[in-house]
C-alpha cells in the first residue's frame, strides 16, 4: 500500500490493444454487399445514361433521314427566315386565341358576378322592405325564444328532478330520524341504568371518603394546635428580646441628644461672637467710606474751579485774534462776490449767444418746412385731380357693367318665362287628355304586396316550425301587418246603397271589362291571402298541440311529486 507522503514510483503507461471483432459469415457477406452496392448502382446508372444517349442519337438520325432524304441537309437563309416567320405567326395566333379565351372567361365571370350581385341586391331590397324586415326580426326573435324555451324546459325538468330528489331526501331523512330516535331512546335507557349504578357507587365512595377526611381533619387540627402553642412561645420570647433591645436603643438616643444639645449651644455662642465682630468691622468700613466720598467731592470742586479760571485766561488771550479773523472773513467774502458777478455776466453772454443761434436755426427750419408744405399741397392737388378722373372712369365702367348684367338677367327671365309657359301648356294638354285610374292600380299593387308578404310569412313559419322555433313573433308581426293594412277588415256596402249610375267622365280603368278584370284579380289575391292565412292558422294549431301535451305532462309530474311528498 502506498501513502501520499511517501515518494511515489513512476508508473509505466500500458497501452491495451482492442479486442478482435468477431462477426458471423452472414453479417460479413451483408457488409461486403452493402459496400459494393454504391459502385454497382453508379455503374448501372452510367450504363443507362449511355444507352439513353445512344437511343436519342439514333432517333435524331432517323428523323433527319426522314426529313431530308435525298436533299441537302443545310437549310438556306430564306428557309430559315420563313420557318422563323411561321413559328412567330403561330405563336402570335396562339397568344391571340389564349387572350380571347381569357377575355371571354373574364367577361363570363364578370357577368356571373354581376348577376349574383343583382340577385343579392334584389334579395336585400326585398328583405329591407317594411314587411319582410319585420318578418326577419320575428325570425330572429323566434330563434332566440327557441333557446329561451329550451332553457326553460330544462329548468322545469331540473326543478321537477330537484323536487323529486328533495321528496326522496325528506322521506329518507324522516326514516333516518325515526331510527335515530329509537336508537337514542335505547341508548338513553342504557345510559340511565349505567348512571344509576354509577351514582350508587359514587355515594359509597363519597361516604368512605368523608370518613377518611374527618379523621384526617381531626389529626390536622391537633397538629395545628401544637404548632400554635409553639409559635406563641416563640413570639413571647421574641417580644421580650425586642423590648430589651428597644430600651437600650432609647437610652443610647437620649445620650446622643444631650451631646448634640451641648454642641448646638456652643456653636450658637460662637456665632454671636462672630456677629459682633462683623458689626464692628462694618461700622469702621462705613466711616472710612464716608470720609473718602467727601474727599472726592472736594477734589472735583477744586478741579472745576481750576478749569473755569483757565478758560477765563484763554478768553482774555484770544480776544485780539478773533477781531482780526472777522475782518479777513469780510474781505474774502467781498472777493467771492466779485468773482461770482464776473462769472454770472459771462454765463449771461453765452446764454444770449446760444439763444440767438437757436432762433436763427428755427427760422431756417420754418422756411424749409413751409417750402415742403407748399410742394406737398401742389402734389395733393395733382393727386386729387387724378383720383377724380379715375373715379369717373370707374363709375362709367360700373354703369356699363350693370347695364350688361341687367340685359343678361332680362334675357334669362324671358327664357325662363318661355320655358314655364311651355311647361304650363304641356300640363294643360295632359289635363285635357283622358287620365288613367291610378287608384285601382294602387289597390291591386297593395293586394299583390299583401299576398307576397303572407306567402313569405308562411314560408318563414314553416322553416321555423321545422327547426322547432316558436311562432309567436311571426303571429305578432302578421297581426300588426293585418291591422295596419286592413287585411280581413272588408267594408261591405248594403245592396240598397249600390248604384249603377256613372258620375263624371270616363277614365281608362272605368270600362266594364277593366272592372271585371280588376275584380277578378282582386278576388284571386284575396282568395290567395285567405288560403295562406288558413295554412298559418293550421300551423299555429299544430304547433300548440305538443306544447299542451308537454304542459299536461309537467302538471301530472308535479302532482305526482306532490302526492309522493
Amino acid at each position: 500500500m502506498q501513502y501520499s507522503w511517501l515518494p511515489q514510483e513512476r508508473r509505466q503507461v500500458r497501452i491495451r490493444e482492442k479486442p478482435p471483432l468477431v462477426i458471423s459469415l452472414q453479417r460479413y457477406a451483408r457488409l461486403q454487399a452493402n459496400a459494393n452496392k454504391a459502385a454497382e448502382q453508379q455503374r448501372q446508372e452510367s450504363q443507362k445514361q449511355r444507352q439513353l444517349s445512344e437511343e436519342q442519337v439514333r432517333l435524331g438520325g432517323e428523323e433527319l433521314l426522314r426529313r431530308f432524304a435525298g436533299r441537302n441537309l443545310c437549310a438556306t437563309e430564306q428557309e430559315q427566315c420563313r420557318r422563323d416567320r411561321l413559328q412567330q405567326q403561330q405563336e402570335e395566333q396562339l397568344a391571340k386565341e389564349r387572350a380571347q379565351e381569357e377575355s371571354i372567361a373574364v367577361q363570363r365571370e364578370e357577368q356571373l358576378r354581376q348577376k349574383q350581385r343583382i340577385e343579392k341586391a334584389q334579395q336585400l331590397l326585398e328583405q329591407l322592405r317594411p314587411g319582410p324586415r319585420e318578418l326577419h326580426c320575428a325570425k330572429l326573435q323566434s330563434e332566440v325564444l327557441r333557446g329561451i324555451i329550451a332553457q326553460r324546459q330544462l329548468q322545469t325538468q331540473f326543478a321537477a328532478a330537484n323536487e323529486q330528489q328533495q321528496a326522496l331526501d325528506r322521506r329518507i331523512y324522516s326514516e333516518q330520524v325515526f331510527n335515530g330516535l329509537e336508537e337514542a331512546q335505547l341508548r338513553q335507557q342504557q345510559r340511565s341504568q349505567q348512571l344509576g349504578e354509577h351514582k350508587r357507587e359514587l355515594l359509597k365512595s363519597i361516604e368512605q371518603r368523608q370518613l377518611e377526611r374527618n379523621a384526617e381533619k381531626a389529626e390536622q387540627q391537633e397538629l395545628e394546635r401544637l404548632e400554635r402553642q409553639r409559635n406563641q412561645l416563640q413570639v413571647k420570647q421574641q417580644l421580650d428580646k425586642e423590648r430589651t433591645e428597644q430600651a437600650a436603643k432609647v437610652q443610647q438616643r437620649r445620650q446622643y441628644a444631650l451631646a448634640s444639645l451641648e454642641a448646638a449651644e456652643h456653636q450658637r455662642k460662637q456665632q454671636q461672637l462672630l456677629d459682633k465682630v462683623e458689626l464692628a468691622l462694618c461700622e469702621v468700613h462705613n466711616e472710612a467710606k464716608a470720609r473718602l466720598d467727601n474727599l472726592k467731592i472736594d477734589l472735583a470742586k477744586q478741579r472745576v474751579q481750576r478749569r473755569l479760571q483757565r478758560n477765563a485766561q484763554l478768553a482774555q488771550q484770544l480776544a485780539p485774534r478773533l477781531h482780526y479773523s472777522a475782518s479777513e472773513d469780510q474781505r474774502r467774502h467781498e472777493r467771492q462776490l466779485a468773482e461770482m458777478r464776473r462769472a454770472h455776466s459771462v454765463e449771461q453772454q453765452e446764454h444770449r449767444q446760444r439763444r440767438e443761434q437757436s432762433k436763427a436755426q428755427r427760422l431756417a427750419t420754418q422756411q424749409v418746412e413751409q417750402q415742403h408744405a407748399e410742394a406737398a399741397k401742389q402734389q395733393a392737388k395733382l393727386e386729387h385731380s387724378d383720383d377724380v378722373a379715375r373715379r369717373l372712369e370707374n363709375e362709367r365702367i360700373h354703369v356699363q357693367f350693370k347695364r350688361q348684367q341687367r340685359q343678361e338677367q332680362l334675357r334669362r327671365q324671358h327664357e325662363l318665362r318661355a320655358q314655364l309657359d311651355k311647361q304650363e301648356q304641356q300640363r294643360r294638354d295632359e289635363q285635357a287628355r283622358p287620365a288613367t285610374n291610378y287608384n285601382r292600380l294602387a289597390q291591386l299593387e297593395c293586394l299583390r304586396e299583401d299576398a307576397r308578404f303572407v306567402d313569405y310569412a308562411h314560408r318563414l313559419m314553416v322553416e321555423a316550425q321545422t327547426r322547432g322555433c316558436p311562432l309567436q313573433p311571426f303571429m305578432r308581426v302578421l297581426a300588426q301587418y293585418k291591422s295596419a293594412n286592413r287585411i280581413g277588415a272588408e267594408v261591405r256596402v248594403p245592396r240598397h246603397l249600390i248604384t249603377k249610375l256613372t258620375m263624371g267622365r270616363r277614365t281608362k280603368g272605368d270600362s266594364p271589362a277593366a272592372k271585371q278584370q280588376s275584380t277578378s284579380e282582386e278576388d284571386e289575391y284575396n282568395k290567395r291571402i285567405a288560403e295562406t292565412l288558413k295554412k298559418i292558422e293550421a300551423l299555429v294549431l299544430e304547433d300548440a298541440k305538443p306544447k299542451d301535451e308537454i304542459k299536461n305532462k309537467l302538471e301530472e309530474a308535479l302532482q305526482n311529486s306532490s302526492e309522493q311528498a
